[in-house]
């Protein structure tokens, strides 16, 4: 038998599904008797058909025999999964680019296929059959006993087959060819990996013939909120008994028929914060379903939007349904683990980028509580490339060039149409997404039209509508929003009124995590309260997409990036680009993306009185009974007073606070943390500055020093202590201390970093002038009295010196103190830092600092971090990132200790805040390694202190680095103490 025959929908716009249920909104139907708010596992009339599958894997649908059904399976499967992560296939990983030839809509003839094969028994009790495949990427044929039983395609939607009379009581075989390539690839272009296969759960419903086929619950609130209504409309051949109960399991009342409601005195309404739920039961027949309900209103007026009348802000992450293990599979538990992570890092939104998420996920949305934007299957961005391949011929317009073709305006409306009908009924969804990255088109703007009759509840959010080839503009759309834009974008909005058409703006993509960042959360945020017309932002991205591949001898899971399975077309580690580790564990990015999502925030209203002013940021919570405020007051980091605050502030309310202890207080550098928790689980903190005196360190010169100029270097002694100066490089090459050497090898001028992803746009200028190679020119090198004095520049290749310096050397009763005079050059854009680098024996191997930490802290990154006093091990400081880069660096900072042996070895000191790193790697094998499994350490632990770090910003995707962050000073004084 030919089955081959029926692969004729694939490269057809017009024939997207065959033989498939209408789509309806997501339920799971119990026996009649049954609990029906249990778990769907549970349901006597659903069968889970995950497990292992028999399975045929082809390179290409040509490589397919036409009696494919006939043949012997020669492996097996777990389903749900995606076959390149089973040994079938590699994974590709691109961002913009399509993976396969522009030829819309035709796919490539090296196609490959699988063929997914299992038996089914069958009772024979009358009921009908449903086949459901949450989700199938790209397309899938069924075929039921060897016959046709239908096709359908969107990866992440779901596909229903009534294949009841192609059943026979006994044993059946359920066969699904699955290709990886169809035309609607050509609307899947999602900046993800590349990936195939049967990925999300597969069951059988058994149904009776005359049940519930769809149902929509809607809520309507009155004007003041003192009522409201819950109307049910239910799509089935018989009238339905359905019972309301409250949040607190009190029944409401019961209605037969098919379009009913439910009137409500005083309801408890749904929001993020508090995520109160009324149940419906619906029995229609034999058949039960419960369904959740929030009674909520979402609306933009006068440019703000606001649920059930109360502006509100999304502190948002952007998520992909992604694991290191499972690929686009997510269990229940790891869906579950996610938005519990989220919220215990103050995230409140998500938008689902860039396609609809398990069902599962928006219902565990609805009952742990987040606002959800939910994004349709579609993006086409490699059209960009497409368009101007040969020529930038109508700039980044062109991405519209695949949604304008018409052959694709079916495809863009059945998307944006099954995501809402599955997911109308959540609560948790406050906006429909019409996808990402794809352009506008006539289709879109006809398809958001419909979206309105379906469903006007809601907002509408498109990203891409500002860019078009038809030159027609979009009125469709109920919000503004905008990637990455400049931080002043985001305080001027709206900058023109014709844009904005009095919509408000929201950030559906802000501050790129990738690697060490973002730097720029809390210069967002701070305009983002300042302007009621901002509704939010929602970070890029959640979670690193590496893709665990074995372990190194240690233990640790080697992850994998794109290219790293040999892809020619890849996008290298853009993937790597998250707030977690692909295993979940934590960036130091979304530790600093929890405080500054901090419930409240506090400022000083007069330090020097103790008045203090603390604002509460949740749009419906009191920080009150349930929350803790703990104050501590230190001076350089030890204690002098502790306390415990009971608030009362209503939410988006300001109190004033007494605090008789900060009062007056005098000393070196005084601060308040003030830390808050809600039920026992820390929400955040702040830090105030109550008084700092201006710092002098008592360096009192010494004649003691004996100096000798002779060989090559120039040695001052005294008391045991030796340092070694060289004549050639003008730096120190020697430091010994009671007899012992404490460096490995020469220290050095420092003006490099290993370069992070956010240094993406400016690195290529940094290695231009060979910032990582600069060598010492020694002009002049003077001994005198007890100071040493020297004139160089540092230079590599090709150009002018980067840099020209005074170095002076002075030695007094505790040691060394170091200015360093420095004049870059004129043309260098900004430097990633200008310091010295030391490198120390293993021995030393623990410092102790007063400065930001206990995490990396940069200049615009350290809202999780405090100043204090901490102690820590060279090795304890490496953030470990998949890719390799800078990393581990403390800013405002007043000294560090580092010890040998656990004896102080030597100290630093500035009469200026500086940073410093302590780490067991050098920059150059940081910025020579791809992964972080291929590190070696040096052997010695490397110590930077710095006079500045340029910050991080978030550059490798949003604007570039501000200017108040950028290192960017031409002329500087460096004076830092050396004291051994």
């Amino acid at each position: 038998m030919n089955s081959r025959e029926y692969f004729i929908y694939h490269e057809d716009p017009q024939q997207l599904h065959i033989g498939t249920l209408p789509p309806h909104a997501y339920f799971i139907p119990f026996g009649k008797g049954q609990d029906s708010s249990q778990p769907r596992e549970r349901s006597e009339l659903f069968e889970l058909l995950n497990g292992e599958w028999s399975f045929d894997f082809y390179p290409s649908i040509f490589d397919m025999p036409d009696n494919f059904l006939e043949t012997a399976p020669k492996s097996v499967i777990n389903v749900p999964a995606n076959w390149e992560l089973c040994g079938f296939g590699k994974p590709q990983y691109t961002n913009v680019r399509y993976p396969i030839p522009f030829d819309p809509p035709y796919v490539p003839d090296d196609n490959p296929v699988g063929v997914y094969r299992r038996k089914y028994f069958c009772k024979g009790d009358g009921m009908r059959k449903i086949l459901v495949f949450e989700g199938v990427d790209s397309c899938i044929y069924l075929f039921v006993n060897g016959v046709f039983c239908g096709y359908s395609q969107v990866s992440h939607c779901t596909s229903e087959f009534d294949i009841t009379e192609l059943l026979h009581d006994g044993e059946n075989e359920i066969a699904a060819a699955v290709l990886k390539y169809c035309d609607g690839t050509y609307l899947e272009d999602q900046d993800k990996w590349r990936m195939s296969g049967i990925f999300r759960d597969v069951y059988m419903l058994s149904r009776e013939s005359e049940g519930i086929e769809d149902f929509t619950v809607r809520t309507l609130l009155n004007k003041d909120f003192s009522a409201a209504e819950i109307s049910v409309e239910i799509k089935a051949e018989r009238n339905c008994l359905v019972s309301l109960y409250s949040p607190d399991n009190v029944k409401l009342g019961e209605r037969q028929g098919r379009q009913l409601s439910f009137n409500i005195e005083n309801p408890v309404m749904w929001n993020a914060e508090k995520p109160q739920l009324y149940r419906l039961e619906i029995i229609c027949g034999n058949e039960a379903v419960t369904e959740l309900a929030g009674i909520r209103k979402i609306s933009s007026e006068n440019g703000t939007v606001k649920i059930n009348g109360t502006a509100i802000k999304f502190r948002g992450v952007n998520r992909h349904d992604f694991y290191p293990d499972t690929g686009y599979y997510a269990s229940e538990q790891q869906l579950k683990k996610d938005i519990e992570l989220m919220k215990s890092l103050n995230v409140n939104a998500v938008r689902t980028s860039h396609y609809p998420n398990s069902p599962l996920f928006y219902q565990l949305c609805d009952k742990l509580g987040l606002y959800v934007i939910d994004e349709a299957d579609l993006e086409a961005h490699g059209a960009v490339e497409a368009y101007n391949t040969y020529g930038w011929t109508n700039g980044y317009n062109g991405i519209a060039y695949t949604v304008n073709r018409s052959e694709f305006a079916k495809a863009i409306y059945d998307r944006h149409e099954r995501l809402i009908k599955r997911d109308i009924n959540r609560p948790c969804v406050v906006m429909w997404s019409l996808g990402n990255e794809s352009g506008y088109s006539d289709a879109f703007r006809e398809s958001a039209k419909r979206i309105k009759k379906l469903d006007d509840s809601r907002l509408i959010h498109y990203e891409s509508s500002r860019y078009t080839l038809d030159g027609k503009g979009e009125n469709e759309l109920d919000v503004v929003s905008v990637m990455y834009p400049q931080v002043d974008y985001v305080k001027n909005y709206p900058v023109s009124e014709e844009t904005a058409k009095g919509r408000p703006l929201v950030l559906c993509e802000y501050s790129h995590a990738m690697g060490n960042g973002p730097g720029d959360l809390a210069d967002y945020w701070q305009e983002i309260y300042g302007n009621e017309l901002v509704c939010g932002a929602f970070v890029w991205e959640w979670c690193d997409q590496g893709i665990a591949a074995g372990k190194t001898a240690d233990g640790r899971v080697k992850y994998y990036y794109g290219g790293d399975f040999g892809e020619d077309v890849n996008d290298g580690s853009f993937c790597i680009d998250g707030l977690v580790y692909p295993d979940r564990r934590l960036h130091t990015g979304a530790l600093e993306m929890k405080n500054v999502y901090r419930p409240v925030y506090v400022s000083a209203e007069n330090a020097a009185e103790g008045r203090f002013i603390f604002e509460n940021k949740l749009d419906f919570t009191a920080v009150s009974e349930d929350w803790l405020c703990e104050y501590k007051i230190r001076d350089k980091g030890k204690a002098l007073y502790s306390g415990e605050l009971r608030l009362d502030i209503p939410p988006h309310e300001s109190r004033r606070v007494y605090i008789a202890e900060a009062a007056g207080l005098t000393g070196e550098h005084i601060t308040i943390d003030f830390d808050f928790y809600y039920g026992g689980e820390s929400r955040g903190f702040e830090q105030i500055t109550l008084f700092r005196c201006r710092r002098g360190f008592e360096f009192k010169q010494n004649n003691s020093w004996r100096l000798t100029g002779s060989g090559k270097s120039i040695t001052a002694e005294r008391d045991g202590k030796r340092i070694e100066i060289s004549k050639r490089t003008a730096q120190i090459c020697s430091l010994i201390s009671d007899g012992c050497e404490l460096l490995r090898e020469p220290c050095g001028i420092n003006l490099f970093r290993a370069p992070i992803d956010n240094d993406m746009s400016v690195k290529g200028e940094w290695y231009k002038v060979f910032l990582d190679k600069l060598k010492p020119k020694v002009y002049s090198i003077t001994a005198e009295g007890n100071r040493v004095r020297a004139e160089l520049s540092m230079g590599y290749a090709v150009h002018e010196p980067a840099a020209h310096f005074m170095l002076e050397y002075s030695f007094g009763d505790d040691g060394v103190r170091i200015a360093m005079k420095a004049e870059i050059h004129n043309g260098m854009k900004y430097l990633p830092r200008l310091g010295m680098r030391f490198f120390f024996d293993k021995s030393v191997e623990k410092a102790e600092y007063l400065g930001y930490g206990p995490y990396e802290s940069y200049i615009d990154k350290h809202s999780a971090s405090a100043y204090g006093a901490y102690s820590c091990k060279a090795e304890e400081q490496h953030e470990d990132y998949i890719r390799p880069q800078e990393n581990g660096s403390h800013c405002g900072c007043e000294s560090v200790s580092l010890f040998r042996n656990n004896i102080k070895a030597v100290e630093f000191i500035s009469d200026s805040d500086f940073s410093f790193s302590f780490l067991p790697f050098t920059q150059e094998e940081l910025a020579s390694k791809t992964h972080n499994y291929l590190l070696e350490e040096y052997d010695g632990n490397v110590f930077c202190i710095d006079y500045k770090m340029s910050g991080v910003g978030s550059s490798s995707c949003g604007p570039e680095l501000l200017e108040k962050y950028r290192l960017n000073e031409k002329k500087l004084n460096f004076i830092f103490y050396l004291i051994f």
